[in-house]
C-alpha cells in the first residue's frame, strides 16, 4: 500500500493545482474517517478519497480524445456539449484503473460517481460523494452541519449533499445532467 499510496501523491503533485491537491488530502481524510464509523475499508476509502479528482487537470477538448476508446458515461454526448470539465470522474477512474492498477469495482465507481451520484450507490460511493462535498476545505454555509450529519448518519447526510447540489445547480443557472435527476428520484422514492 505505501508504494501505491507514494505514487498516488507524486502523480497528484504532478497533475493538479495547490488547491486541488489540497482538496484531494481533506476528501481522503475524512472518507476514511467515514469509512472507520461506518465499516467500510478505510484503504478503499483512502484510495478513492485520493484519487477522486485526478483528472481534474484535463480541459474540456481533453475528455473527447480520452473517450475515444474508452466506455462512455451515461449521458456523455450532453456532459461533453454543456459541461466537459464534468466528466472529470469517470476520466479519474479510467486512471486509478490503467495507471495504478486497481482493480476494485467499488474503488472505481466511488471514483466516477462522485460527481452525480447514481442509483443504488454502495456505501463507498455514499461517502466519497459526502467527503467532496464536506470535507474541511469546503466552506459554503452548511458544509460543516452535513460534516457533522456525515458522522452521525450516513444516508441523512447524502440526501442533504444531494440536494445542496441540485440548489447550487439551479441558484447559478447552471446546466442540470439527468445523472443527478435520476439520483434524486431514486432516493426520493424510497
Amino acid at each position: 500500500m505505501k508504494n501505491l499510496e507514494e505514487e498516488i501523491f507524486k502523480y497528484l503533485s504532478e497533475h493538479l493545482s495547490p488547491k486541488r491537491f489540497e482538496h484531494s488530502f481533506a476528501v481522503s481524510k475524512l472518507a476514511v474517517e467515514l469509512a472507520a464509523k461506518n465499516g467500510e475499508n478505510i484503504y478503499s476509502a483512502q484510495t478513492a478519497g485520493l484519487l477522486h479528482d485526478c483528472a481534474k487537470f484535463m480541459q474540456g477538448k481533453d475528455f473527447l480524445g480520452f473517450f475515444k476508446n474508452r466506455t462512455k458515461p451515461k449521458y456523455f454526448n450532453e456532459i461533453k456539449k454543456y459541461a466537459p470539465e464534468l466528466l472529470h470522474g469517470n476520466a479519474a477512474a479510467f486512471i486509478a484503473k490503467e495507471k495504478f492498477a486497481v482493480k476494485n469495482k467499488d474503488i472505481l465507481s466511488a471514483i466516477a460517481n462522485h460527481t452525480f451520484g447514481r442509483e443504488n450507490m454502495s456505501k463507498l460511493e455514499k461517502i466519497i460523494f459526502i467527503a467532496d462535498s464536506v470535507s474541511e476545505d469546503r466552506k459554503y454555509k452548511n458544509a460543516s452541519k452535513i460534516r457533522a450529519l456525515a458522522k452521525k448518519d450516513l444516508d441523512k447526510a447524502f440526501v442533504e449533499v444531494l440536494k445542496h447540489k441540485i440548489y447550487f445547480v439551479i441558484n447559478n443557472e447552471k446546466w442540470f445532467c439527468a445523472q443527478t435527476l435520476d439520483t434524486w428520484n431514486f432516493y426520493a422514492a424510497k
